[in-house]
């Protein structure tokens, strides 16, 4: 469920520039934005007149301003920025990116002594060595959001093709960007964004595959429960909302686990890394308690991935005509009462309830047997891209309101599908097919 706590202090610090010079201390090159990038940050920063620096906290502010000055490769204005606020003195992310700074004020003393003593050259190693970057992973993620900010990451994201009518919103987790975005239903029936949250997901990269790897599993799921009071450990903050893994196609994929939870940090913690949880998704408690407004049980979806799309309209609007119209080949032909034309679409790892594909194809064969007609109507769609199946080139949920009625029976039910397609540029075809409700 929830993950090991990691709260960094300047003691920590120090240590870890020790055992760094002793090389003991695993080094990683951090990603992030590049000189340029960074030296407009800092300047809207420092201008403070853009409505992203104006809704900062001073605290976020000044971290902003120190990693933008830093990554600008200007470690003197960054070590003023956090000497001038003593609450900055206790934070642990402050504390790191000050001794990334005099590490890097030390290596420019150290080139500009030059070989006036040798022994200097074992010390620049050292310091280079010493490199702290993997540990500014979390400042850069917040640099990048606020940046994003800057440039808007414009419209609703590729993958949500269609929202029914029952969803309420779309908590979409991008573990690439260690961000979390909220879509909501507006008065007009409209999708907005409107959240942009810092969220620390696994402590492993990837998909999850079994309990305890310490990975946040990739797919679509809804919150299905709510956590709180005497039930809940404090380490996982105010409230915890789970969510419905393994689902089907976790199932059909053989992974397993449980506990995915939407959480908090410990009592007291205000920070922790990208990458710090069992396989959770967790907030600090500040942002959950303002997320958890939004949690409808059931009618709020959560959308886990890398590196979400954003795209125009009309790009999203292709791809939707592309899975109604398999969708809609599939009716035409189920209606036909040509059981080998409607089992065409079915893909052949397809499973409903315990019957393969076989057993599919036996159970509609007799059933159509009896029938004269069949008449079908499908309505209120959702269908969300998953872009990180396991085991598929691409993969959608589809849900939908089904009126059936033939000659001899009819209901009207609420289904799921799950389409994949091996290559993008095959059809989709149905792996998964449930009923939702009667």
């Amino acid at each position: 469920m929830g993950g090991k706590l990691f709260v960094r202090s300047a003691n920590r610090v120090l240590l870890g520039l020790a055992l760094v010079c002793l090389g003991l201390y695993p080094v990683e090159a951090a990603s992030g934005l590049d000189a340029e990038q960074s030296i407009r940050a800092y300047k809207e920063l420092q201008a403070g007149e853009h409505p992203a620096v104006q809704a900062l906290s001073q605290n976020e502010l000044a971290v902003l301003k120190a990693v933008s000055a830093l990554k600008a490769g200007w470690p003197r204005q960054a070590l003023q920025i956090l000497q001038q606020d003593e609450v900055l003195k206790k934070d642990p992310l402050a504390a790191l990116i000050e001794a990334e700074a005099h590490r890097r004020q030390a290596l420019d003393a150290v080139a500009r002594a030059g070989s006036y003593i040798q022994s200097l050259d074992a010390k620049k190693k050292n310091l280079e060595t010493a490199d702290l970057s993997q540990d500014l992973i979390e400042a850069e993620v917040r640099l990048q959001a606020f940046v994003d900010q800057l440039d808007g990451i414009d419209g609703v994201p590729y993958d949500l093709l269609a929202l029914a009518s029952n969803v309420h919103n779309v908590f979409m987790v991008d573990k690439g960007r260690s961000r979390m975005f909220v879509y909501e239903r507006d008065d007009s029936g409209n999708f907005q964004r409107v959240a942009d949250e810092y969220v620390v997901t696994g402590a492993k990269a990837g998909d999850k595959q079994f309990e305890g790897d310490k990975r946040t599993p990739n797919g679509i799921y809804r919150f299905v429960d709510k956590l709180s009071g005497s039930g809940l450990d404090r380490k996982y903050g105010p409230v915890a909302f789970p969510i419905d893994y393994p689902n089907s196609l976790d199932q059909l994929n053989h992974k397993n686990g449980n506990g995915i939870w939407m959480h908090g940090f410990d009592v007291g913690v205000g920070r922790r890394p990208p990458r710090d949880t069992r396989g959770c998704f967790a907030l600090p408690n500040d942002r959950l308690q303002a997320m958890s407004q939004h949690v409808r049980l059931g009618d709020s979806w959560v959308v886990v991935g890398e590196n979400f799309v954003f795209s125009d309209e009309d790009a999203r609007q292709q791809q939707l005509d592309n899975v109604r119209s398999s969708i809609d080949a599939w009716r035409k032909d189920w209606e036909s009462l040509d059981t080998d034309a409607y089992i065409s679409h079915y893909h052949p790892k397809f499973r409903a309830g315990k019957k393969d594909l076989k057993a599919w194809h036996r159970y509609k064969k007799r059933i159509n047997r009896g029938k004269q007609f069949i008449q079908l109507k499908l309505d209120d769609f959702t269908i969300i891209l998953d872009q990180n199946p396991a085991g598929f080139s691409q993969m959608v949920v589809a849900e939908f309101e089904q009126d059936y009625r033939s000659n001899n029976y009819a209901d009207h039910t609420r289904k799921r599908l799950y389409l994949a397609r091996d290559e993008k540029n095959e059809p989709w075809r149905i792996l998964i097919e449930e009923q939702i409700r009667p």
